[in-house]
């Protein structure tokens, strides 16, 4: 299915960029695929809407997006996390102020890519989209440690492209710069040009290494699932790969739910001899209702007449085979019973609606973990540029990530258990309130601390009340 779906594209894609010019003029081993660029970019149409299998007939629904949209909010919904540097941390929680929009993006790209860089007076984060980004090498571990960014200036059918590629090589960094002219409607990567001949990239170096660093300074992060184009490939692919073929069908079976409502919309048959004219001859009909009249030119051997056609609608069994493909993609992609389909309309046994559970926890658990590392090397990049420029910050300085379960556990549930608990004397005040104000221990303890002073102050009250005047 998604190698038919590509082909559609590939025209396009490689007009755009021509791979082996771009191999080429870097020198480079390019360890990922055509094909998988090829899939990075339907992918990016998909998630925008634009499906491949849409036309006049077929309307969609676009649950691809609104899958992603959906497992966004899990994954991100109570996620905090602190850098103990106060300068880095406070570009890392901008960063986090927007996590959801970016999970959202990296589930339908297939990928995305922090990358810290310094403006001349601070270091900022600039994120890259998975159409944007070409990974070119990864270590034994599948770490990345070469990648291709793209930036592009376009004037009318005038485009410059800057690539810039970063590799890493034992612990130096190295950054290398070509600049392209070319049109829109020609070839876009048509003849190398000096980066200065592009006032924007005028100050860029053609190349350049930063040494002692031990990874590329950058958070990458790509879904935890396998390529079925490149297995050996650490790229992941979009959240709702597994169903492509069933989400054609949803779209499929939701035109004709539009098809079957259209169909059966009221209407009055009715001879044109028998509606009223105006003065200039032509037919009146009731003034809003025009749509309703279908009129017919009977012959003279006909009974002249009016019928009303009102069929009735047949949308429940096209409902309920629409719910159906709406469960079958939630099957095929380790989602919750209920993500997409009505929960109501699901006949799972418990047992059944709690393995769901667990799988979509899982799903979400292994998200997070490759979100979680793509961070922790953001912060790590930062660090690196902040002693470059000469930015002082703390040498010493930890993450702390924090990561919800609320996917797997009922919070009213959680809450009833640790108040059992602590009323009969297994818990401590202190640990309570860590497990149902979700607080650190630090914080607990002077929570508690606090309010047992404040009923101190309540009980002395209590005991001398003020004398009557």
């Amino acid at each position: 299915m998604i190698t038919g779906i590509i082909d559609k594209i590939k025209g396009w894609w490689h007009k755009m960029f021509d791979y082996n010019k771009i191999v080429s003029d870097f020198g480079l081993d390019m360890q990922t695929s055509k094909n998988i660029l090829d899939a990075i970019q339907e992918w990016n149409k998909i998630y925008n809407k634009c499906e491949p299998w849409l036309d006049e007939n077929t309307k969609s629904l676009h649950v691809a997006r609104t899958m992603c949209e959906k497992v966004a909010k899990a994954v991100t919904v109570e996620y905090k996390s602190t850098c103990s540097e106060p300068y880095i941390d406070n570009i890392y929680q901008k960063l986090l102020k927007k996590k959801r929009k970016y999970t959202e993006s990296m589930l339908g790209k297939s990928l995305i890519f922090f990358r810290p860089y310094f403006d001349g007076k601070n270091i900022k984060v600039n994120v890259i989209q998975a159409d944007k980004f070409i990974p070119v090498s990864f270590d034994d571990d599948d770490n990345l440690i070469g990648y291709i960014l793209i930036d592009q200036i376009t004037k009318g059918q005038e485009v410059y492209t800057r690539l810039e590629y970063n590799e890493l090589k034992g612990t130096t960094l190295i950054i290398k710069n070509i600049c392209y002219e070319g049109r829109l409607d020609g070839v876009v990567l048509s003849k190398k040009i000096p980066l200065e001949n592009v006032p924007k990239w005028k100050d860029i170096k053609e190349e350049q290494g930063i040494e002692g660093v031990d990874r590329i300074l950058g958070g990458f992060a790509t879904m935890p699932t396998t390529n079925d184009l490149d297995n050996s490939s650490p790229i992941g692919q979009p959240i709702y790969h597994n169903a492509i073929g069933i989400l054609k069908e949803i779209d499929i079976q939701y035109s004709r739910i539009l098809h079957e409502y259209e169909g059966t919309e009221l209407a009055v048959d009715i001879d044109e001899s028998i509606l009223p004219r105006d003065s200039k001859g032509k037919i009146k009909l009731p003034k809003g209702k025009e749509r309703y009249f279908r009129k017919w030119n009977l012959d003279e051997t006909k009974v002249k007449s009016l019928d009303i056609f009102s069929p009735e609608i047949r949308d429940n069994p096209l409902f309920n085979g629409l719910n159906e493909y709406l469960i079958q993609a939630e099957n095929a992609c380790h989602l919750s019973h209920g993500t997409l389909a009505k929960p109501e309309a699901i006949e799972k046994t418990a047992t059944e609606m709690k393995q769901s559970k667990q799988d979509y926890y899982v799903t979400v658990s292994d998200i997070q973990a490759v979100l979680q590392n793509a961070f922790d090397d953001l912060i790590y990049g930062i660090y690196v540029l902040c002693r470059l420029y000469g930015i002082p910050v703390k040498t010493d300085y930890t993450v702390e990530y924090d990561w919800d379960d609320s996917i797997l556990v009922d919070k009213d549930s959680s809450r009833n258990q640790a108040l059992v608990e602590r009323n009969a004397d297994i818990t401590s005040d202190v640990q309570y309130i860590m497990e149902t104000r979700n607080m650190k221990e630090k914080d607990a303890i002077e929570f508690v601390k606090k309010q047992v002073e404040y009923r101190k102050i309540t009980q002395e009250k209590e005991d001398n009340p003020p004398e009557a005047e």
